[in-house]
């Protein structure tokens, strides 16, 4: 089955960059899980919310406009019918989690469009293999470190060095 973003993905997709929202169409195209681009564009106000509720660790978050003008980052969402009732319901599964980081992986790595991955922030979506392998091997790299790791799972974006 071949998923289209709905009018309220698109309207989420307003204000990002170009590369990355090519990348996010290309992969509802693919994806065996439909999404919903839950949130694009992001005002300071909401960021510092976000941090301030443990939901961010940044307020230099690339969901605000960078200097280009453009927000840098997509939150995607799975929305399936978990229950059976007919209606698609919001999911933050991590299993549903890695199909879209599949997706976004094959539509990056086919746009040229070098991605960040919120399952493993230390490595580009498309060198990763598998998502889920990635995710675990990031936290023992972190555990190693004596850090954190924080896992954002629907999170995407530009890809920046540094």
């Amino acid at each position: 089955m071949s998923f289209v973003l709905g009018s309220l993905s698109r309207k989420n997709l307003i204000g990002v960059h170009p590369d990355l929202v090519k990348v996010t169409e290309g992969a509802i195209t693919i994806t065996p899980v439909d999404f919903r681009v839950q949130e694009g564009l992001r005002t300071l106000v909401r960021q510092k919310k976000l941090f301030e509720a443990g939901a961010s660790t940044t307020l230099d978050s690339q969901h605000l406009v960078q200097r280009d003008g453009f927000g840098h980052a997509v939150d995607l969402v799975p929305y399936i019918d978990f229950d059976g009732d007919g209606d698609s319901e919001l999911r933050w599964d991590w299993p549903l989690g890695y199909k879209i980081a599949e997706a976004m992986q094959k539509s990056a790595l086919g746009c040229g469009v070098k991605i960040r991955w919120g399952g493993c922030w230390d490595q580009e979506l498309t060198s990763l293999g598998d998502p889920e392998m990635a995710a675990l091997a990031y936290v023992r790299r972190r555990d190693a470190l004596g850090r954190r790791a924080f896992l954002d799972s629907p999170h995407y974006e530009l890809w920046r060095k540094g």
